[in-house]
């Protein structure tokens, strides 16, 4: 009877915690997994849009429309990430995946102010690196489109930018 109850001294503290062992690890498993999120940026062709998503189940199809109707939908790759271009799309755009929730992307709207806000930053950045290397620089060095204005407003800013700091006497 001793060498019993020796036994159940001895395993039933190691049945405990390796319960204990199961419940956290689970528990950690769990807590690391992200949200999924995403996000709109306007093309070079103004009637679309690219949808980019991360944090989606890999693998999975993903549904994409906005408040006017305008859908798509595509698998998210082997790391949860996709990209997609919808036409036409206006108002809010928000991704889905079977089961899974609503996440919003944002707006057609915040799309073209992102697509603005990233064209005044390459001709700043253009117009102040030009004018830094030949302070008679003017103009953007243009090919066969037309300027885009918001980049043709930064690299005017940055041609000032860069006069001040190194043409000036």
């Amino acid at each position: 009877m001793n060498g019993r109850r020796v036994r159940l001294a001895v395993l039933a503290p190691l049945a405990v915690s390796s319960l204990a062992w199961g419940t956290v690890t689970f528990s950690a498993t769990t807590a690391a997994a992200a949200s999924p999120t995403c996000s709109v940026r306007n093309t070079d062709n103004p009637r679309n849009l690219l949808v980019s998503g991360k944090d989606f189940r890999p693998n999975k199809s993903v549904a994409v429309e906005s408040a006017d109707g305008a859908e798509g939908s595509v698998r998210a790759d082997a790391t949860g990430r996709f990209t997609l271009t919808v036409t036409d799309a206006s108002g809010t755009v928000s991704a889905q995946q079977i089961g899974g929730s609503v996440v919003g992307c944002g707006t057609a709207e915040e799309g073209e102010q992102g697509n603005a806000q990233e064209q005044y930053k390459k001709g700043f950045d253009q117009g102040f690196a030009t004018v830094r290397k030949n302070c008679e620089a003017t103009e953007p060095q243009q090919g066969f489109a037309a300027v885009d204005p918001n980049f043709e407003k930064g690299f005017k800013d940055g041609a000032k930018q860069a006069s001040r700091q190194f043409c000036e006497d």
